[in-house]
């Protein structure tokens, strides 16, 4: 804006018919004079799609919007090593970014404003309550935990990676979340896994390490209550997968509704072993359902194998071609409708 406008001044219908005629750079700027331009820009009901942390050497918060993206990234430039109490407080010089695909990014830079601030604005003028997911990376354990938790607050995803510093329980503490993603290494550092394994998440994800194996055992698996279970690079038999399909059969896992399973080996699986004592049912490749997760995605489910439990939940298992596949329990509220894709 090269020249003087009182925008204002204008009646709220042509407030808000500039405001919608500006770039995000433009409006989010003006978003930060006043609380009366605050309030303006929160009147263009602009909804973010996707809310996110990650937390590593710096700070990073991101906001998606169509095809906008807005980037705030809190830097430790002007925060010295030196620890205060065993930790670092939370720095206030961000640098944010701007930019939708195919076309030009913006760039700027602020000092004094803390991430709290910063975080309460974004939620108003984008209208979201809480972050989608929180991502804990190397070094974050500089920071303090009790402040982070004060101002992060409410989030879906808790994504906890490798080599952050901090002991894993104590994320879980201060971070309650229903949907609960780790590293293979994370979960080995869990001196009695079983107590988060039993809990009632609604989605639990475990990654292998670099080139390594994931480390779950059976008897894990049949430990965890959540209700969307994912473990990439599992290091199992045929026979260990057979074991666990005749230990739902009888009555575990009974909060189960999905279970995706990718394992290390990239050999193709035998599905006669892993169905090997099981009463089940082929049914035709382009014999379609639709399955409704938890989160209230729901997805295509073609072909497969039924079989049920003894109290007659029926459930199919789908194979890939490389490594195992996923397994649907259909209760009554995991049968979807076509009509229902993509909401």
């Amino acid at each position: 804006m090269t020249s003087s406008f009182p925008l204002l001044n204008l009646p709220s219908e042509a407030i808000l018919h500039v405001l919608k005629s500006m770039d995000y750079g433009e409006f989010i700027t003006i978003s930060l004079l006043s609380k009366r331009a605050k309030q303006a820009v929160e009147s263009m009901n602009l909804y973010c799609r996707h809310a996110s942390v990650v937390i590593s050497d710096s700070i990073i918060l991101f906001m998606s919007r169509d095809s906008t993206h807005v980037k705030l990234n809190f830097t430790m430039d002007n925060v010295s090593d030196e620890r205060t109490n065993g930790s670092l407080s939370l720095p206030d010089t961000v640098k944010l970014k701007i930019y939708t695909i195919g076309s030009q990014e913006m760039k700027w830079s602020i000092k004094g404003i803390c991430i709290k601030t910063w975080i309460n604005h974004f939620k108003a003028v984008f209208h979201f309550s809480k972050f989608d997911l929180l991502r804990f990376d190397e070094n974050t354990s500089r920071f303090d935990i009790e402040e982070l938790q004060t101002t992060l607050r409410t989030i879906g995803v808790l994504y906890i990676l490798s080599d952050n510093g901090w002991d894993v329980k104590s994320i879980l503490k201060h971070f309650p979340a229903r949907r609960l993603w780790f590293n293979n290494d994370v979960f080995k550092r869990l001196g009695n896994p079983h107590s988060v394994l039993i809990q009632n998440y609604d989605d639990l994800e475990i990654f292998p390490e670099f080139e390594l194996p994931n480390t779950l055992d059976l008897d894990d698996l049949l430990t965890t209550n959540s209700k969307t279970i994912d473990i990439h690079g599992l290091d199992w038999t045929e026979k260990e997968l057979n074991r666990f399909l005749k230990h739902w059969i009888k009555g575990s896992n009974p909060r189960m509704e999905k279970l995706s399973i990718s394992l290390f080996s990239l050999k193709a699986s035998n599905k006669f072993n892993i169905l090997k004592g099981i009463k089940c049912m082929e049914m035709p490749a382009d014999h379609t359902r639709w399955f409704k997760s938890c989160n209230g995605s729901v997805e295509t489910v073609t072909g497969g194998y039924d079989f049920y439990r003894r109290d007659g939940t029926k459930a199919t298992i789908n194979f890939w071609e490389f490594g195992m596949g996923e397994m649907y329990v259909w209760y009554s509220h995991c049968v979807g409708k076509e009509e229902e894709m993509g909401n």
